[in-house]
């Protein structure tokens, strides 16, 4: 269990501390909170590279996001499938989002599978990510084989829609169960004042992964004389479950949890589905108050990210188009997967931007003894106030806001390369600041209090950290759901007005959940 970092009056008067402590102060309150805690259990902290075994798997499950975010709409577009109806397909994210990650983290809060409460979720979900995405990435061909065979051809389109939105689905269940199995394991094994460093850990295999795959996307397929994209597609598939399977197996082989069948058990009463949806319940109840003002956060975030992760490498590919037939050039095939490798290097510049950020940010955070001297209400220098996650979330979100402004006066693809690369620093704090925040106050309410509990006159397990994860995916998921009709609405609108520019407006909307999101992370 996940044990709270609390600084002992020696370190807080340490040298180090004293070029930003502007008045003497007495540390015997700090100190004497943690007298108490002496004989308290203390969970290991992680090594490096237990640390880089946890959270790998993050980074395996991004190869599959990224083949989505970069590919999934132009691929689906190469099936017929209209920008409208594909704008729906992708709701089917948020949706299991909302759904199936609370519900996988109760049962996982419930598991009593002898290996651990988290890995056997994270192996499942792997599994039907590699199924579905491959079936989805070869869903043309078999299609129209298993019509022929019937002799009805002329239905392939139809039902290749069908199986479509049936794979998409079943896909986006996978990456619940995966993501809620990992997110959930890293609260369960870090100790509370390693929580951002694990964080940290966490978007850097991210960014990697991003990096990896936009790499792989960018490059020319000239062996393949036609659709380059549904060929794109499938390599970045077969890219993705590749890496997908060697960091699921790396984690759920070095990491160790403790066997759940060793520790109480409370045998709620009622259904199945009563359980888990008061197990939901009970993990926001249980949330600390911070938590849920993070939360908060996070639904206009996601809100306002919703667009640019699914569509600036069409917005980059359509300035190049939009320019290069200014200049004369006929649109071909050819031209347009030129546009499309070139929104892919955009967003490969996006995800170095944010990588880097990643590997900074742990080192540009005021540290711990810093965090606790602001709590207390000690006077500090305004440079480590600026340094506090929250804050540096904000920037983050500030600067995404003004992206989406810049949209208004972009008109060359150069432009807005340089503009989607440096969005890659808010992306980073983005991807890093939230799961910081919420893992600390997560990992430390457990230590306030004793890690078992009587209710009832019944003992049960406290550690309903799947339930509380699954809370704060809900939170990032349900403004998905909205984001995704909204777009769906922007480009139903532009197109009956005869409006070309339908993805800049989508991601110019989007700012205004941006500076929502900015407002309320500046209050935490």
């Amino acid at each position: 269990m996940a044990h709270s970092y609390k600084p002992s009056s020696r370190t807080l008067r340490s040298p180090g501390l004293a070029h930003f402590v502007e008045h003497q102060f007495d540390c015997s309150d700090i100190s004497s909170e943690n007298e108490g805690d002496e004989d308290a259990p203390s969970a290991p902290e992680l090594s490096t590279a237990l640390l880089v075994a946890l959270t790998c798997t993050i980074g395996g499950l991004q190869t599959v996001w990224l083949t989505i975010f970069s590919h999934g709409s132009s691929y689906l577009a190469s099936l017929g499938i209209s920008e409208v109806q594909i704008s729906l397909i992708w709701t089917a994210a948020p949706v299991c989002g909302s759904i199936i990650h609370p519900v996988v983290g109760v049962v996982s809060d419930r598991s009593r599978i002898s290996w651990g409460r988290r890995r056997p979720f994270i192996l499942i979900g792997a599994i039907i990510i590699i199924i579905a995405i491959t079936a989805l990435a070869w869903i043309e061909p078999i299609t129209l084989l298993l019509c022929s065979l019937h002799g009805k051809v002329s239905m392939a389109a139809t039902v290749t829609l069908y199986w479509a939105v049936f794979w998409v689905i079943i896909l986006n269940i996978g990456i619940q169960t995966l993501l809620s199995g990992s997110r959930s394991l890293i609260v369960d094994v870090c100790p509370s004042e390693q929580q951002s460093i694990a964080s940290a850990w966490a978007a850097r295999f991210t960014g990697l992964g991003n990096i990896l795959g936009y790499l792989i996307g960018s490059v020319p397929l000239p062996f393949l004389a036609s659709n380059h994209e549904a060929w794109r597609f499938r390599c970045m598939a077969l890219f993705a479950a590749t890496v997908l399977t060697i960091t699921a197996v790396v984690t759920g082989y070095f990491i160790r949890e403790e066997n759940p069948q060793h520790l109480p058990y409370d045998e709620a009463e009622g259904s199945v589905f009563a359980r888990t949806f008061r197990g939901v319940y009970q993990g926001l109840v249980a949330m600390p108050p911070k938590a849920r003002s993070v939360c908060r956060v996070q639904f206009f975030t996601a809100m306002a990210w919703f667009g640019f992760l699914f569509y600036s490498t069409s917005y980059v590919s359509g300035l190049y188009l939009d320019e290069s037939c200014k200049h004369g050039m006929v649109f071909s095939s050819a031209l347009k997967d030129r546009g499309i490798r070139l929104g892919t290097t955009s967003s490969l510049l996006f995800a170095v931007a944010a990588l880097w950020t990643n590997v900074l940010l742990p080192h540009i955070r005021c540290s711990p003894e810093t965090q606790l001297l602001l709590e207390k209400g000690y006077a500090v220098t305004r440079f480590n106030r600026l340094r506090q996650t929250h804050i540096l979330w904000t920037a983050g979100l500030i600067l995404y806001v003004l992206f989406t402004l810049s949209t208004f006066f972009i008109s060359s693809s150069m432009g807005g390369v340089v503009a989607v690369a440096l969005v890659g620093l808010s992306w980073g704090i983005t991807q890093w600041a939230p799961f910081a925040l919420i893992g600390e106050e997560i990992a430390a309410s457990h230590d306030e209090g004793a890690s078992l509990s009587e209710m009832g006159g019944k003992t049960w397990a406290t550690n309903q950290n799947g339930a509380m994860m699954g809370v704060h995916n809900a939170a990032v998921s349900v403004p998905q759901i909205m984001a995704a009709m909204a777009s769906s609405f922007i480009f139903w609108l532009t197109g009956r007005f005869g409006v070309h520019d339908a993805v800049g407006w989508v991601l110019r909307f989007s700012g205004i959940a941006g500076a929502v999101a900015a407002w309320f992370a500046w209050q935490l």
